[in-house]
C-alpha cells in the first residue's frame, strides 16, 4: 500500500508540501545573527551499528561563555530552520544555543532503505542521538534543554530516566550521565502522552468554523485531500491553532520544505492518520516517568494549542515546574508573542 503524507499537525510541523504553503502565505523576511560554527557530528547507532551524523548550529561559545549552553530540539517533522530565531537569547543574553536536525529529517543522515522499520524510528534512536551530539559538544557536564512538541520528548527522556545500576548496558549509563548535566527544562507545547496528544487533536476539531470542519471531514472520507477545497481548510485550521499569524516567516517555509524529504522517517514514526498517532510513538507516555524529573521545568503553550489538556498531567507530575500559557499564540510562540517568549525562556535559564 502506498501511503499518503501525514496531513495533520502531529506533535509539531505538519508534513506538508512547501509549494501549497509558499503559494498561500504571505512570507516575511527573518533575521538572525550569524551561527558561531556548524558541523555535523558522528556516531554509531547502538541498535544496528549504521553510521550516522547530527547536523548541528551553534550560536554563541560553548567554552568560554559564562552561561549555561541551551540545547533546542525541534518538533516532529521540523527541522532546526524555524528555530534559528531563538538566537536572540545568544545575542541579548550572551546564552549560547544549540541546534540540531533529528535523524531522517533536514541536514542529518537520512535513512530511506528504513522506512517501515519500526525497530529502527524509535524515540529511543532520537534519544541516542541527542546524548551522542552532547557528548560530540562536550557540554554534557552542565546544559539545559528546550524541546518543542515533538521535541519535548527527549527532554522529558533524558530527565526522567531512573539512576543506572551497576552493570547497566552502555546506553543505560551513558543516558544517566548525560542526566546528571542537565540544570533545567523548558517543554514548549508539550504533551503527557500521545493518547492524550490525539484526543485534543480530535476535540479542536470539533470547535473549528463548520465550514472549515464539514471540509477537512468530506474529503477526508472521499480520499480526496488533494484537492483545493482540502487544502484550504487546512490552511484556514493552521492559521487558528498552529501559527495564527497573518505572514509566516520565512524560517517556518523552509522547514516545510523538507517535506517531501524526509517522509520516510515521519511517516513511520506518526502514521498519516489525520486525527490519530499510528506511528511508533504511538505509545508513548510520561504519565509514569515524569515524576522522575529532578530538575526545575517551564512548561510552555499557546491558549489556541491542542496541546492544553494534554500538557496538564506534566503540571502535576513534575515536582518542579511553572506553567505559562500565552493568551494570543496557538503553537508557535516565538513567531507570535515573540518578546514575550524570548523574555520567559531567557528569565527562567538565568535565573539560579
Amino acid at each position: 500500500m502506498v501511503l499518503n503524507p501525514p496531513l495533520v499537525i502531529i506533535l509539531f510541523l505538519q508534513v506538508w508540501r512547501f509549494q501549497v504553503l509558499a503559494a498561500q502565505v504571505p512570507l516575511t523576511v527573518s533575521n538572525f545573527m550569524v551561527p558561531t560554527r556548524t558541523g555535523r557530528a558522528p556516531f554509531t547507532i547502538s541498535s544496528n551499528g549504521e553510521e550516522a551524523e547530527t547536523f548541528f548550529m551553534v550560536f554563541g561559545d560553548l567554552q568560554s561563555s559564562e552561561r549555561v549552553p541551551l540545547v533546542v530540539s525541534h518538533g516532529g517533522g521540523g527541522t532546526h530552520h524555524y528555530l534559528k530565531s531563538l538566537s536572540r537569547l545568544t545575542e541579548e543574553n550572551s546564552i549560547p544555543v544549540i541546534l540540531y536536525d533529528q535523524l531522517g529529517f533536514g541536514l542529518s543522515t537520512h535513512f530511506p532503505d528504513q522506512a517501515g522499520n519500526t525497530s529502527f524510528w524509535t524515540v529511543d534512536v532520537l534519544v541516542e542521538q541527542l546524548i551522542e551530539l552532547i557528548k560530540f559538544l562536550g557540554i554534557e557536564e552542565r546544559y539545559d534543554f528546550l524541546g518543542h512538541s515533538f521535541g519535548t520528548v527527549f527532554g522529558i527522556e533524558l530527565a526522567s530516566r531512573p539512576e543506572a545500576e551497576a552493570g547497566a548496558a552502555t546506553a543505560l549509563r551513558n543516558r544517566h550521565r548525560i542526566r546528571a548535566g542537565l540544570r533545567k527544562l523548558v517543554l514548549w507545547s508539550p504533551c503527557g502522552s500521545v493518547e492524550l496528544m490525539d484526543e485534543m487533536l480530535k476535540r479542536r476539531r470539533t470547535k473549528l468554523p463548520e465550514d472549515v470542519r464539514e471540509a477537512l471531514e468530506k474529503n477526508e472520507a472521499n480520499g480526496t485531500t488533494d484537492s483545493e477545497e482540502y487544502k484550504n481548510a487546512r490552511m484556514a485550521q493552521m492559521h487558528l491553532d498552529f501559527c495564527r499569524l497573518e505572514s509566516w516567516p520565512n524560517d517556518l517555509l523552509e522547514s516545510f520544505s523538507y517535506s517531501s524529504k524526509d517522509g520516510d522517517a515521519a511517516l513511520t514514526l506518526f502514521g498519516n492518520n489525520p486525527l490519530e498517532t499510528t506511528g511508533t510513538i504511538k505509545d508513548w507516555s510520561a504519565r509514569k516517568s515524569a515524576k522522575h524529573i529532578a530538575v526545575p521545568t517551564l512548561l510552555l503553550n499557546g491558549y489556541y494549542d491542542w496541546s492544553d489538556e494534554a500538557t496538564e498531567p506534566l503540571l502535576w507530575d513534575i515536582p518542579v515546574v511553572r506553567w505559562v500559557t500565552f493568551s494570543n499564540s496557538s503553537h508557535l510562540l516565538h513567531f507570535e508573542e515573540p518578546e514575550r517568549f524570548m523574555d520567559m525562556v531567557s528569565n527562567w535559564l538565568i535565573r539560579d
